[in-house]
């Protein structure tokens, strides 16, 4: 991965021409796990996990690898792929904070669904009916981050 690269892309694509103002420009605007390996901004070729970033100030977008977010702009998206990972493993796991909150700001899941998830997150021993709502919004989830259904 070429920091260098990807420094100079994001900076192109920005309002200002400094990097530390510039990579704050920048927020995630969608992530998913893509069916087929696409490209980095840094060159990096394959990836899987992407990020699409949009800049608040022009409405550009840039398509990044996780990695390049998670090291260069500092993005939560590998917390949010992680907890993917763990409810793919298991559909019964919590999703963590991060990805309950990309799931409702991208429109995944509705408010109900938020704050029971934030609400129940931490516990272990649900009833029945809250681990069946659970695997409800793990499935929204996981369905919302396969490439197939994103728009593009």
């Amino acid at each position: 991965m070429s920091g260098f690269k990807l420094t100079k892309e994001i900076i192109g694509l920005s309002v200002s021409s400094i990097w530390d103002v510039a990579k704050l420009e920048w927020s995630l605007a969608q992530i998913y796990e893509a069916d087929e390996p696409e490209r980095c901004l840094c060159g990096h070729f394959p990836i899987i996990e992407i990020c699409v970033l949009q800049n608040k100030q022009n409405k550009n977008q840039a398509i990044v690898g996780n990695c390049c977010v998670k090291k260069f702009i500092g993005l939560p998206s590998d917390k949010i792929f992680q907890a993917v990972k763990r409810v793919r493993k298991d559909n019964e796991k919590s999703l963590n904070v991060e990805a309950i909150d990309h799931a409702y700001r991208s429109g995944w899941i509705n408010e109900w669904e938020y704050n029971f998830s934030i609400d129940t997150m931490r516990k272990r021993n649900l009833s029945v009916k809250q681990l069946g709502t659970r695997k409800i919004v793990n499935e929204k989830m996981l369905f919302n981050m396969r490439r197939a259904n994103q728009n593009g």
